[in-house]
């Protein structure tokens, strides 16, 4: 029987401004408008009770400076965490901060790479990039099983083109040496039509943009549902006009040995656990598609970002010798009715199972 966990990434937005005090425990500003980005003495509260809200077993964050990891750590008492500061490989810098529940999982190893040229040197920047880059790797092991798996969080560059397509092969470069699942999740600054995404996928996604989207799949979804119902009541089930479901057993069976089949004989890649979702077409308890939002850059609603969003730029991916479900996959809120953002970016939960 497979064991499932649950992965969020999810991009704070960095707390190194000129208003910043720089410490942990910062007391908020009085009376906030709430009508652009706000201290992150403020939106702390509001990122962490996403964490508690949604528990998800292992997180990575983007962009934290230390003082926001220890205000993370004092918050979420279930979760120990790894990371260094990017810029200098100790606590100078943004961090890509894994946390992970300390009851489900142990460390095995992990190390910090930087995505440039040269990987094992801490604070260098790769290609044409605008800052130091760097992708946490972590070793884990499933306390409930004994299995391990190696989890990537990594932050690409936002304007260096070479700098992501370099970082995109040095990703991949890193799964040719790990065995077992390899999950690689974070803010890649890569949109599904850049060629960052367009290598690590292999240009698998090409003309499925939201294939899976529940409204595009409404009939047949609505036609899955009634033959259930029609075979745990006996009964037939109307489902428009001169379309009768009667109650025939039919199975719906998800083709995981052609799917194993085609992995061997495909270069090493990752999926998108957006599209890999399991849904409602494929089993009766699984959700009808993708839960929330598309996109997942909001900005904070003012200024030059905004004019660029919204993007897809944040993702949990997947390379694995063996068939993994992904059972759940969402892309959660940012901004509520307060109006307050709590980051530029929404955070991306998946659940998988293998």
């Amino acid at each position: 029987m497979k064991t499932s966990l649950k992965f969020l990434t999810f991009n704070i937005r960095h707390d190194h401004g000129p208003d910043s005090p720089y410490q942990p425990f910062a007391a908020p500003p009085q009376n906030p408008t709430f009508k652009h980005e706000q201290a992150w003495a403020i939106r702390k509260w509001k990122v962490a009770d996403t964490v508690l809200l949604y528990e998800p077993d292992i997180i990575g964050f983007q962009e934290p400076v230390h003082h926001q990891v220890i205000d993370l750590e004092a918050l979420l008492d279930d979760y120990d965490w790894i990371g260094v500061g990017r810029d200098d490989g100790e606590q100078k810098g943004e961090y890509s901060a894994v946390f992970y529940k300390r009851d489900k999982v142990t460390v095995e190893n992990w190390k910090t790479i930087w995505l440039s040229e040269t990987p094992e040197v801490a604070g260098s920047k790769g290609w044409d990039a605008n800052n130091v880059r760097a992708a946490t790797q972590v070793l884990f092991k499933r306390k409930e099983d004994g299995q391990t798996f190696t989890v990537l969080n990594a932050h690409l560059d936002h304007r260096g083109l070479e700098a992501r397509r370099g970082a995109a092969s040095l990703l991949l470069e890193q799964v040719k040496h790990q065995e077992g699942l390899v999950i690689l999740m974070g803010d890649l600054n890569s949109p599904e039509d850049d060629p960052a995404y367009q290598i690590l996928t292999s240009e698998h996604y090409n003309g499925r943009k939201d294939e899976n989207n529940t409204l595009r799949h409404l009939e047949p979804l609505n036609d899955k549902a009634a033959s259930l119902y029609a075979q745990k009541t006996g009964q037939p089930i109307r489902t428009g006009e001169n379309k009768i479901t009667l109650p025939t057993h039919r199975v719906f069976r998800r083709p995981v040995l052609e799917h194993q089949q085609q992995e061997e004989t495909q270069p090493v890649s990752f999926l998108d656990a957006r599209y890999e979702l399991i849904t409602r077409l494929k089993d009766s308890k699984a959700l009808s598609g993708p839960y929330g939002y598309g996109d997942t850059f909001t900005s904070f609603g003012t200024g030059e970002d905004a004019e660029k969003a919204p993007l897809r730029l944040d993702y949990i991916l997947y390379h694995s010798p063996v068939a993994v479900d992904v059972l759940q996959f969402g892309v959660l809120c940012n901004q509520y009715d307060d109006g307050l953002y709590i980051s530029d970016h929404r955070p991306v939960i998946a659940k998988l199972a293998w």
